[in-house]
């Protein structure tokens, strides 16, 4: 009985918020990780979950550094941005956002809790998850890592350690984005249809043995061109990093390390690859020339191959976003302990050009009658000219802002 009312005194506030997520109080004591989806009814307990023991200080951090690097999204028909603000910051919502906003929930989002969680492996959340709420009597890194990809994070730990085993990540927790999905290929050019140009006609005698004042077999047409590949899309923009709220009751003294911090937004996708010209139509084929008895007339010339569709341009790159600051309160006595790094979100790639088409077939040389000559070959067709890469996208993204706050 002693023990367990020990636990409980350690471990009040992760019980109290256990309690508020419904989630079993004897579950936890007794050491079970307890995974649930919470219903969260209304952006109040939102705010109060997510964001509820910021201080007025944090608060206008996040609030001015939203107003200097998402000015454009702040502006924007989509709330999102003024939500974040409204719940991080101290901004107020406008009534047509807060009805906006209301329509979102109720909203579920992912609650675990465990009264010692040991972080073995690389755990990420996401990518594009519901909110997640990490709450943890005691976090001990040994070897693992904590990441949130385009995932809204709150993590609560009365007491953090560190165990001897190094993790495989270069941070003990990483908030990212996604980058951007590649745009699409254009489409293949189409080859002219039919696959062969005209022949020429064939010379017919004017009477069984008379093939004089006939004339020579028709030459065949030359093939037609192939039609140009389509262009590259556009690369999708990344997605953003989203806030995230850390907040550590202490360090321990007994497995004592430092907090290595990491964050980067998505960045650009490359632009769709150029579409492959279409394979240009064959010449057609040389006439035969009159052919009968003693008498002959020369064969029709073949038609050269068409020029080869040009390839398709590539599409312009994405663009990198801009990441959502991340808030972190530690005891003033180990705001040394903490460790940042950020990384910029990059450029999407212009996509690659499409090659040009395959120039058409020769077609066949018509055959010369009797003591006369065949006709003469057609050229194979060029091939057609490539499109162009497409540019690289115009905007990078900024990395979100570490707020390390000491308490």
């Amino acid at each position: 009985m002693h023990t367990i009312e020990s636990q409980k005194h350690h471990y009040a506030s992760f019980l109290d918020l256990a309690r508020k997520l419904g989630q079993s109080e004897e579950r936890l004591l007794a050491g079970e990780r307890v995974h649930t989806q919470v219903q969260v009814r209304s952006l109040e307990e939102f705010r109060d979950l997510f964001a509820g023991g910021l201080s007025d200080d944090q608060r206008a951090s996040n609030s001015k550094d939203l107003a200097v690097r998402h000015q454009g999204a702040l502006s924007a028909d989509n709330p999102l941005t003024r939500l974040i603000d409204h719940v991080s910051g101290g901004a107020p919502l406008t009534a047509d956002d807060a009805q906006a906003v209301r329509k979102m929930f109720p909203l579920t989002v992912t609650a675990v809790s465990q009264a010692d969680m040991t972080v073995t492996t690389n755990i990420t959340y996401g990518p594009s998850a519901s909110p997640v709420l990490l709450n943890v009597g005691t976090l001990t890194f040994n070897g693992g890592s904590l990441t949130t990809q385009n995932t809204v994070l709150t993590l609560n730990a009365t007491t953090l350690a560190f165990g001897s085993t190094p993790g495989t990540l270069p941070y003990h927790i990483g908030v990212l984005g996604v980058n951007g999905t590649a745009g699409t290929a254009g489409a293949a050019g189409a080859g002219p249809n039919p696959a062969q140009a005209q022949s020429g006609s064939n010379a017919s005698p004017r009477s069984p043995g008379v093939c004089t004042g006939v004339g020579d077999g028709g030459n065949g047409s030359n093939g037609a061109t192939g039609k140009a590949g389509g262009n590259g899309s556009t690369g999708n923009n990344g997605l953003a990093s989203l806030p995230a709220n850390i907040t550590i009751g202490a360090f321990s003294t007994t497995s004592p390390g430092n907090l290595v911090l990491f964050t980067q937004s998505g960045a650009g996708g490359q632009g769709g690859i150029g579409g492959q010209g279409g394979t240009a139509q064959q010449g057609g084929n040389g006439g035969n020339g009159c052919d009968s008895g003693c008498e002959g007339t020369s064969g029709g010339n073949a038609g050269s191959g068409g020029v080869g569709g040009a390839g398709g341009n590539g599409g312009q790159g994405g663009n990198g976003v801009n990441g959502f600051n991340i808030t972190v309160t530690v005891p003033k006595a180990n705001l040394g302990n903490v460790f940042t790094s950020t990384a910029v979100a990059a450029v999407g790639q212009g996509g690659l050009a499409g090659a040009g088409g395959a120039g058409g077939q020769a077609g066949s040389a018509g055959k010369g009658g009797k003591g006369s000559s065949n006709g003469s070959g057609g050229q194979v067709g060029n091939p057609g000219a490539s499109g162009t890469n497409g540019s690289a996208g115009t905007q990078q993204g900024s990395a979100g802002q570490f707020f390390i706050n000491g308490k």
